[in-house]
């Protein structure tokens, strides 16, 4: 009678856990994606490098030619509600934003994942050259205009 007892409680013990462990979340990652545009989010911008960071961990990818990009996550790495950093370059253009996992989807029952979306600006990068004479010009029109209202007041 003992063995059968000592079985039987075996049994719901197994059970119990399987219940329990079956109970708990199970987190299959984080995906981070977005758009990759220029001046508009009706413009994108196909091709550009894409570096997604977050807590110190790096993912890399290519935009695709509707500018959309995509990077995975294992679990642990990257959680919901952690900052991230997106950094875009395709010579002359680069563009940086930050956001953070803001979305958990339920899969299935006990199975979720996180989402987060940066949607990243591109704008014209300014060599030495261009940028000096960029400043040099802007600087000539304010010494002209503040001319101009000194001789005619």
């Amino acid at each position: 009678m003992k063995k059968i007892l000592l079985s039987f409680m075996l049994v719901m013990s197994l059970v119990l856990l399987v219940g329990f462990a079956s109970a708990v979340p199970v987190c299959s990652g984080t995906v981070v994606g977005g758009t990759i545009y220029q001046n508009t989010i009706t413009n994108p911008v196909s091709g550009a490098t894409v570096t997604v960071t977050c807590n110190s961990h790096t993912q890399t990818a290519s935009s695709e030619s509707d500018g959309a990009y995509s990077v995975s996550f294992p679990c642990g790495e990257c959680n919901l509600h952690d900052e991230v950093s997106v950094n875009a370059v395709k010579n002359p253009l680069t563009g940086e934003n930050e956001g953070s996992v803001t979305m958990v989807y339920n899969l299935y029952p006990g199975l979720t994942l996180n989402v987060g979306i940066v949607n990243v600006p591109m704008v014209p990068e300014f060599g030495l050259i261009a940028g000096l004479t960029t400043v040099l010009g802007a600087l000539g029109v304010f010494f002209v205009v503040r001319r101009k209202q000194i001789i005619n007041p």
